[in-house]
Parts: C-alpha cells; structure tokens; sequence
C-alpha cells in the first residue's frame, strides 16, 4: 500500500495540524480548516496559527458552517499548479474548490501519459517522421467537479470528457478553463448523472484511453436516484472499463469519506481488470506537513499499462 503525496505543488502548503484543524496555505491566503481525524495537538504556536485569513467554524457533526475572516481575500482568488491556474473560493461547507491532495494523481497521470508519448516516438520516429504522431489522448472524467484533473490533462494536450452533476460546479470548471486558456476542442463538458452518461457511451462503443472517477460517499442524481459508494461502484468501473480503448494507460479511482478500504477498492479494481494486464496500486492521498507529518485525505485505487 502507497502512501502518496505530491512532489511538486509550490503554492500549497500545509503548515500545520493539530487540535481538529489544518492550517494551510493557498497562494498567499492561511487558512484554518476542520478536519475530524486530526485527534493530535497543535505543533505550531498559537500565535502563527492566528495568522489565518480565514477559520471555518459549524456546530458540532455539522458540514455546513460560516468562515470567520481577519483578512479580506484576494479578488480574485487565483492559485497555480504548474503550468495550470485555478479560482479559488470559499464554500458553506468548508471547501476551496480544490483538493490539493489530488495533485499527487496528477502527476501521476502526467508521467503515464509522457511516458507513452516517448514510446510512441520510438516506435514512429524515423528518416522520414521524426514527430510523435498520436499524441492526443481521450480521457473521461466522471464526478469532475471544479476541473483540476480536467485542466492539468488538457494542459497536457489530451481531449477530455468532463461530465459533473452539479450545474455549479461545472460553471466553477469553466472558469478555471477559460482562465487556463485552453484550446476550444479540449474539453467536452457533460451536465449529467455519471452512471446514465457511461452506460450511454457504453451503447455507443465510444473508447477512451483513460478514465478518472471521483465517486462520493453518497449522493443523489439529478432525477432523485440515490448514489451509494459501496452499493454503485462495482456496476459504473464494470461499465467503465467496457470504454477503454487498446490504447488505454490508466484508470484511476478516488474515495472520499466512506466507509471502504484502499484494499477493497484494490479487490475490485484487480477482479475487473484480471483480462487486461497491466499494474494495478493502491493506497492512501496524503499531504505533508511542514514537520514531516503525513496525514490521510482519502484512498485510491489505479491500473496502468
């Protein structure tokens, strides 16, 4: 089991934990964010954790609260990863509108992908092409929200299916792309339920060369049909892996708040892909303290080829 963290994302930083927060920096802007599991003391002196811009508060087992500000934020918000820009915001339930710990699968995902582009090169190259001749990579992002994994891969110069739910979030996302300044055939965006989009691209013998999901814990569709982590996953990867293509590199699943393992995703993911080969690895999303301390964000599962 891998316990992973990003390598490279200069304008996050987690700062400190302790006492049922994190103090963390985006950019510029500190912020004191809830976090249930941190059951630890404070490492850090009062003092710089007063140095927060913002400290989001709710009563006790609730998601929903209001941010307390010392400091106005910036307008706007805007942060990079690498070459890629995002907006930031606030929400009622305590969120920024990015989760830093994903970085960690999109360097991942970035490294599968430069990878088979030099193998293509190898095999395409020669007196005549010099060139990489198939460098644009279809990818399907289900539970897409805000975009980041959206945006870093279209940087990339894949041709990404962006489907979200959430009317919201895929405003948010299209901030982030026009802010991004990507190439108008980059990203395709689907406002519709995950499950009823596949099953359709499944119908319609669309392949893709990689596919992420970042499924929640529990959910509603737009048509009132209740989503249940453990209950709906196995049938969507079934569907899922149906639209890979020969070419495919990756499949990625993330979890968030449920009540799995990292070890069941992995059970699953390899029962479903046991014909296709490959590597399959699974772990935890970590960041890193500044001291060195890791802490746990979610579990992950992925199969490469």
């Amino acid at each position: 089991m891998i316990l992973e963290t990003f390598k490279n994302f200069s304008d996050f930083e987690l700062l400190d934990t302790g006492d049922g927060f994190r103090l963390e920096r985006w950019g510029d802007v500190i912020l004191a964010r809830p976090d249930p599991q941190i059951i630890w003391p404070q490492s850090l002196p009062k003092e710089i954790w007063r140095s927060a811009w913002a400290t989001f508060n709710s009563a006790s087992g609730e998601e929903r609260g209001k941010w307390d500000f010392v400091k106005p934020l910036p307008r706007p918000w805007i942060i990079s990863f690498q070459d890629c820009r995002f907006v930031l915001k606030l929400s009622p339930f305590k969120h920024t509108g990015l989760f830093a710990e994903q970085a960690a699968n999109w360097e991942w995902m970035a490294s599968k992908l430069a990878k088979s582009k030099v193998e293509s090169y190898k095999v395409t190259s020669g007196p005549s092409n010099d060139k990489i001749q198939n460098s644009k990579f279809k990818i399907l992002n289900l539970f897409a929200y805000t975009g980041g994994a959206t945006m870093v891969l279209a940087k990339a110069g894949c041709q990404v299916t962006h489907v979200d739910a959430s009317k919201p979030a895929i405003t948010w996302a299209n901030e982030n792309y026009a802010l991004n300044k990507l190439p108008k055939d980059s990203v395709r965006w689907i406002l519709d339920d995950a499950v009823k989009f596949v099953n359709r691209e499944v119908k319609r013998g669309v392949k893709y060369d990689g596919i992420i999901m970042d499924p929640p814990a529990f959910g509603h569709s737009p048509d009132g049909k209740t989503w249940k982590f453990n209950n709906d996953l196995p049938k969507l990867l079934e569907s899922c892996v149906k639209l890979l293509s020969d070419n495919a590199k990756f499949l990625l699943i993330n979890g968030y708040a449920t009540n799995s393992s990292a070890l069941a995703l992995n059970n699953l993911l390899e029962s479903s892909m046991e014909t296709l080969g490959g590597k399959i690895e699974f772990g935890e999303l970590c960041l890193k303290q500044k001291s060195g301390r890791m802490i746990s964000t979610g579990i992950f599962t992925r199969w490469s080829k």
